[in-house]
């Protein structure tokens, strides 16, 4: 019995050998390692966009273009020209509307645009209304008196000059027969306008910064009534004279606006107001008295004009 105790032993002390033999001798099983998760790759943060905003609307907006488009002046035959587009009438009705609301929101300090619009007739080599005076004079409308008149006879004036030189179509393109072809020189939109005019007073800068930065004043929807075509619409050069000429384009009322301060400082830039081409019309001056009296019969109506 002893015998087999000890051999018993004897096998239980060589089992425990054998197996810690067998595990100082052999490597440790390898642990998988944690596999590591793909890396998202890094986009770069967008600036976020804002829509453009819609253009001015409401319902001085509408009057006013109702009234434009029932006036014997949107019904007026041109000289060579015939009826103006649906669109040219009603936008210079809004126009003029805009022009109207800074002379009387700022009427107990005019700012430098509205005293140019409203001041007297000046030297005929540089004023359009001075050049004109006989026509005007004609026709009992005062251009000397400072106040509304003037700002109301440049208007009257430069609604016949867009029908002489584009026949009333916002997107015209430079004349294709001018010699006038530089970014700086080439003539665009209603009023045939080139980028080199801007030096002819400080109030044209300001209006190009104002509308570049605010194209919802356009009106362009309203200027392209009734325009099925047009004609060059290309762009002449590089710069800031070829995004002048874009913005004549597309945006009248810019165009508008800038063009009635140029007839009053530098109305040789037109040659149809040289050669006494452009028309005025008293049917056109109604209209823009219209206007002014569906302003002043609503305190709130430059809220949506300006």
């Amino acid at each position: 019995m002893k015998h087999v105790q000890k051999k018993l032993v004897i096998i239980c002390v060589s089992l425990l050998v054998a197996t810690n033999a067998h595990a100082w001798g052999s490597k440790k099983p390898s642990i998988p390692s944690t596999p590591t998760p793909p890396t998202t790759p890094t986009v770069p943060p967008t600036t976020p966009t804002n829509p453009p905003l819609p253009e001015l609307s409401g319902p001085i907006v509408e009057q006013i273009s109702t009234l434009a488009a029932g006036s014997t002046c949107a019904s007026y035959s041109w000289k060579n020209r015939g009826r103006a587009p649906a669109g040219y009438m009603k936008g210079m009705a809004l126009t003029y509307a805009r022009s109207f609301c800074r002379f009387k929101t700022t009427q107990d300090a005019p700012t430098g645009l509205v005293t140019l619009f409203t001041s007297g007739a000046k030297t005929a080599a540089k004023d359009a209304l001075a050049h004109y005076s006989s026509t005007f004079s004609s026709l009992s409308m005062d251009v000397n008196t400072v106040g509304i008149n003037p700002l109301r006879s440049v208007y009257t004036l430069g609604i016949g000059l867009g029908m002489r030189e584009s026949s009333g179509k916002y997107c015209e393109g430079r004349d294709m027969s001018a010699s006038n072809t530089s970014a700086s020189t080439a003539e665009a939109g209603m009023f045939q306008t080139s980028y080199n005019s801007m030096s002819a007073s400080a109030e044209l800068s300001k209006l190009y910064a104002e509308y570049k930065a605010n194209p919802q004043k356009c009106h362009l929807g309203i200027f392209k009534e009734g325009v099925s075509s047009c004609g060059s619409s290309s762009i002449a050069g590089s710069g800031e004279g070829a995004t002048y000429q874009a913005l004549n384009k597309s945006c009248p009322a810019f165009a508008a606006e800038y063009a009635m301060v140029m007839l009053r400082v530098l109305r040789a830039h037109y040659g149809p107001i040289t050669r006494k081409e452009a028309e005025i019309t008293t049917s056109c001056n109604q209209l823009l008295k219209n206007v002014e009296t569906v302003i002043e019969d609503n305190p709130y109506a430059c809220d949506d004009l300006i």
